[in-house]
């Protein structure tokens, strides 16, 4: 649920996503289709080869790109787990002929200093959220920049991100405080 009221710091966030794709999906029909589930893009950052894993090699094919999108205005990061079930249904509404995804999405929030992204999946560094969502930070903010936590994908650890993280920042700190 997008909170248009006055900030309440530090229990807003920036909505955020991680979007892997094929090289050949860059302006596809993928940016109207997750404005229409999730909601109006803010920003859209620079693609980067995604390639220090194969693990969506088998479904979405290879030349796998990511880029870090934010969403306008402010969430409430207790309703993660909701933008994490609408992210499911796009991706799964976008599968190919053969059924299987053509992009996914990574749908997550920053706030103040961190990244957290939710996950359908259990892990030894998730957080278990309710309704069958983990959430796991993966990147801490402090002293001008983001650094990946120790366990991390590899992605993250080099964070080729960082300018696009930086700018998102700008956005939410101004959204946070009325001047957006």
């Amino acid at each position: 649920m997008l909170v248009d009221s006055a900030p309440r710091y530090p229990y807003l966030a920036k909505l955020i996503a991680f979007i892997i794709v094929p090289q050949n999906s860059f302006e596809s029909a993928w940016i109207s289709a997750i404005e229409g589930k999730v909601g109006v893009l803010e920003h859209k950052g620079e693609f980067f080869p995604f390639c220090k894993t194969d693990y969506y090699k088998a479904e979405m094919g290879e030349n796998l790109h990511r880029c870090v999108v934010s969403f306008e205005g402010l969430v409430e990061p207790e309703n993660i787990g909701a933008y994490k079930a609408k992210s499911i249904e796009l991706e799964n509404s976008l599968k190919n002929k053969t059924g299987c995804r053509t992009l996914n999405i990574d749908t997550g929030y920053m706030d103040s200093d961190k990244i957290v992204l939710p996950s359908t999946k259990r892990g030894p560094f998730k957080l278990y959220a309710g309704d069958g969502i983990w959430l796991d930070m993966v990147l801490t903010y402090a002293k001008g920049d983001f650094k990946p936590t120790e366990w991390a994908f590899a992605d993250f650890k080099e964070n080729p991100y960082k300018r696009d993280l930086l700018l998102i920042r700008e956005k939410y700190k101004k959204a946070l405080h009325g001047k957006t």
